[in-house]
């Protein structure tokens, strides 16, 4: 089993089952992309990078290469949009879903892509998520508490903080949940979060925050304790809302669902989390053969059953809670059974109803 790593392309696995001669000549030797919706330096690069190492030792008898390919753009609808569009349907291309992108056709019609129509490979894990600001650094390096209040003003430690000043947050588009979560706050909650588009990756909004650029941002808690742990250790993020699987060293933070009012704000927000409870879903493009298709689930099934991966996701503080393709497109099927009222406010809310101006 080979594997590589790239910044541009990449290659990701599929499986070969015994008893299959025909995957197992396809995967022989093979190069397989795995699509990474943002850039690297962030927990989305990480797991793609973790399923790569190990899926080739499941796939073409051991020998296939894995090799990730980072394309970040639009909040992760650039690679979901590629995978449906342009990527090969032959089974050597894979991608990971930004978990924010899984609702989005039903708010946003039009947008290129329909998650119910992808060929679910299964989840890694699904993962808490929540809404935070950044403190300042300790001591006088960095972008220290004093600077930030001088900058942007009183420190934001609540939900009524956030209502009273504006907070600038970062985000990679309007497609991720770092957009989707704190403007779903500001109208239901009257938070003045002010959210700055365009970031290639979580990596970058962290340094933006460190460097006092933004002061928050939406984020997986394990997104910080794999990439930046001492956000966590040293309390230097105020974390003013979580959402998705509970965890025991969260629950300390106020859980966004018990701040909703009414049935409809309740079920908006079931539309939006469940980026959260299927969390870091593989797909296959429509098109790709049946046959194909089983190969790559049995090959991803053996993939995060893989003790060599989870003692890697471990070393990352990445959970592994992971699921199977027919609970993910369960669960993405049932969101969608939502009322039309639901998705409706909800797109409204977001500024996704409104039509895009011509260029003269």
């Amino acid at each position: 089993m080979k594997y590589i790593t790239t910044s541009i392309a990449a290659f990701a696995t599929a499986t070969a089952l015994s008893g299959a001669p025909m995957a197992a000549d396809f995967y022989k030797d093979k190069t397989v992309r795995v699509v990474v919706p943002s850039g690297s330096g962030g927990t989305y690069h990480l797991y793609c990078q973790i399923l790569a190492r190990h899926m080739g030792k499941h796939l073409g008898g051991g020998t296939a290469s894995v090799i990730t390919q980072n394309m970040p753009g639009a909040g992760g609808a650039k690679a979901a949009r590629y995978m449906v569009t342009a990527a090969p349907k032959d089974g050597s291309v894979i991608s990971m879903i930004n978990p924010g992108s899984i609702a989005f056709p039903g708010l946003r019609p039009g947008v290129g892509f329909d998650t119910r129509k992808m060929r679910w490979l299964g989840s890694m894990s699904g993962r808490a998520y929540t809404v935070g600001v950044y403190n300042g650094s300790k001591g006088d390096s960095g972008f220290t508490a004093a600077e930030a209040a001088k900058k942007f003003g009183p420190p934001v430690r609540t939900i009524e903080d956030a209502r009273k000043r504006t907070v600038i947050m970062g985000t990679s588009g309007k497609a991720s949940t770092s957009y989707l979560m704190p403007s779903f706050m500001n109208k239901t909650l009257g938070t003045k979060f002010k959210i700055i588009l365009g970031y290639k990756s979580g990596g970058t909004i962290n340094l933006a925050m460190q460097k006092g650029e933004i002061e928050g941002r939406g984020n997986f808690y394990t997104g910080y304790l794999g990439v930046w742990p001492e956000a966590v250790r040293d309390n230097l993020v105020t974390f003013l809302a979580r959402l998705g699987p509970d965890r025991d060293d969260m629950k300390h933070i106020p859980r966004l669902r018990n701040l909703m009012k009414t049935d409809l704000q309740r079920q908006m927000l079931d539309i939006l989390e469940v980026s959260f409870l299927v969390g870091q879903a593989f797909y296959a493009p429509p098109g790709i053969s049946k046959a194909r298709l089983a190969e790559l689930r049995a090959g991803f099934l053996g993939t995060v059953k893989d003790k060599g991966l989870l003692k890697d996701a471990n070393k990352r503080h990445l959970p592994m809670n992971w699921q199977t393709h027919d609970q993910v497109q369960t669960s993405i099927d049932n969101i969608f059974k939502k009322p039309p009222t639901a998705f409706k406010t909800l797109a409204t809310m977001l500024g996704f109803d409104k039509k895009k101006k011509k260029k003269k």
